[in-house]
């Protein structure tokens, strides 16, 4: 690759195994960024490294022996960049970065800058978000910053020990990552191998915090929240206040306290982390979510307005996709309808689907809402005074929704300002729907309750007819 003249090298370096399957598409998303790339192969029998040399990588033979660090650090030797970027196959740059990357690259007073992770639910970028981790992903290409750890090998420690002042900054970056995607996982046996590793770590250094989280992590994603919470209460006590995933030890500590059925200790842990947290709106998203389920329904209210107030998390939080922002409206509409306040509920789910960037499914149980609240002349106006671009471009949609639902009398008005008309392929045939006479079913029961009613099981098997957002990991 040639190198521009007016800008720093920029040397991505990357370890790989089998990643035949993302490599291309990796690559693909630094072309006009990185001016060198670095592949250190740990052992792939796949296209991995024909791919890597047809986008002119520098190929370094690495036979895996146990430790990333070593790995990773056998690809900063033969670097010559005046910055390293650090990639891993089931990654991509997001296109829309490139620019502020390379604005990063010129700014030589800082050592190192922090990436925002997108770990995704599916396989592509559009796919939803479901946690932001900010991680050290550009940094000074210095022979002293050298990584260490087997696994979760981290840079900053050695930055900061070479460099005591070292600036470091968080940056808007987004790398999109894919490896925990539903099914890689399990495909690629990572939880296994992770464990593993981290129980090695743990016998070297038994009180090393770091370790302890990462085994909780582990844990949690076997579904074992007991050992899981032990490793995070050893973590909380040997890490110091200030470090960098302390609000994550508390969001996970809530998390197994919450399946392990020790509801009273969740709720103390959501309100210990909330002191210390208290811009971090994951944490009182989750207490909302848990006296939601304890039927708690005016303390659940208040601790999700309290999130909304927060906003979404500030740069430098690990955050989930939507706490404190859509995800919160939605569940916040949903208790809104449990306690027979209909408009507030329909607010919320406008809200929710106007920041969602898939909104269908909100929009769905706005419909529902709206129908339910005997409001079904409003849907087609509401619609379009409140989601104007989606009505005009998923009109048909709307109209196979609003048939699904029964609301005839809204599709007529919708195709009359639409200028859509029906169509005998259309989804709302009800040979494609045979839950329809359920819905239907669930209305009547709905509309046979009186006012003095709306806590009836009738009512709540119609309003919670998605289910509750669990707390996430």
């Amino acid at each position: 690759m040639s190198m521009p003249s007016q800008k720093p090298l920029i040397s991505l370096c990357m370890i790989v195994k089998n990643e035949g399957d993302n490599l291309s598409q990796c690559l693909k998303s630094v072309r006009g960024v990185a001016d060198e790339i670095i592949v250190v192969d740990t052992g792939s029998t796949d296209s991995t490294l024909q791919i890597a040399l047809s986008f002119g990588a520098k190929v370094v033979h690495h036979p895996w022996n146990g430790d990333f660090a070593a790995a990773r650090n056998a690809g900063l030797q033969q670097a010559h960049g005046q910055w390293i970027l650090i990639l891993d196959g089931d990654e991509e740059l997001d296109a829309k970065s490139k620019g502020e990357l390379l604005l990063c690259a010129e700014h030589l007073e800082y050592e190192a800058f922090f990436l925002r992770i997108h770990n995704h639910k599916g396989l592509t970028a559009a796919s939803q978000t479901i946690t932001v981790n900010p991680i050290i992903r550009l940094f000074r290409n210095r022979p002293q910053y050298r990584f260490s750890g087997i696994i979760h090998e981290q840079i900053a420690e050695t930055i900061v020990r070479a460099t005591p002042k070292a600036a470091m900054h968080l940056s808007n970056v987004v790398i999109h990552h894919y490896g925990y995607a539903d099914g890689v996982v399990a495909k690629k046996d990572k939880i296994k191998r992770n464990v593993e590793l981290l129980k090695e770590q743990l016998k070297l250094n038994p009180n090393d915090p770091f370790h302890h989280f990462n085994m909780a992590v582990e844990y949690m994603r076997l579904s074992e929240y007991q050992p899981a919470l032990e490793h995070i209460k050893r973590s909380l006590n040997e890490a110091p206040p200030d470090t960098s995933y302390v609000h994550l030890l508390h969001k996970y500590q809530i998390r197994c306290l919450a399946e392990l059925k020790d509801f009273s200790a969740a709720l103390e842990a959501c309100d210990s982390g909330i002191t210390l947290h208290p811009d971090y709106p994951d944490l009182a998203h989750i207490k909302g979510v848990l006296l939601f389920q304890m039927g708690a329904l005016a303390e659940a209210k208040t601790a999700l307005l309290q999130a909304l107030v927060i906003g979404e998390a500030p740069s430098g939080y690990h955050t989930e996709s939507g706490f404190g922002s859509y995800l919160t409206f939605y569940l916040l509409g949903q208790l809104c309808e449990e306690i027979g306040d209909e408009t507030e509920a329909c607010v919320c789910y406008t809200k929710a689907a106007q920041l969602h960037p898939e909104p269908t499914p909100i929009i769905t149980r706005l419909i529902r809402a709206l129908k339910c609240a005997e409001r079904e002349n409003e849907i087609s106006g509401w619609l379009h005074a409140h989601l104007p671009e989606y009505t005009a471009v998923k009109s048909r949609l709307l109209l196979d929704l609003l048939r699904i639902e029964g609301c005839e009398e809204a599709a007529k008005q919708l195709m009359k300002t639409t200028g859509q008309s029906s169509s005998n392929d259309s989804l709302f045939n009800p040979a494609y729907h045979p839950g329809r006479s359920e819905l239907l079913l669930a209305d009547r029961l709905l509309a046979s309750l009186t006012s003095s009613t709306p806590y009836s099981p009738a009512a709540k098997r119609v309003r919670l007819a998605l289910p509750l957002p669990r707390v996430s990991d």
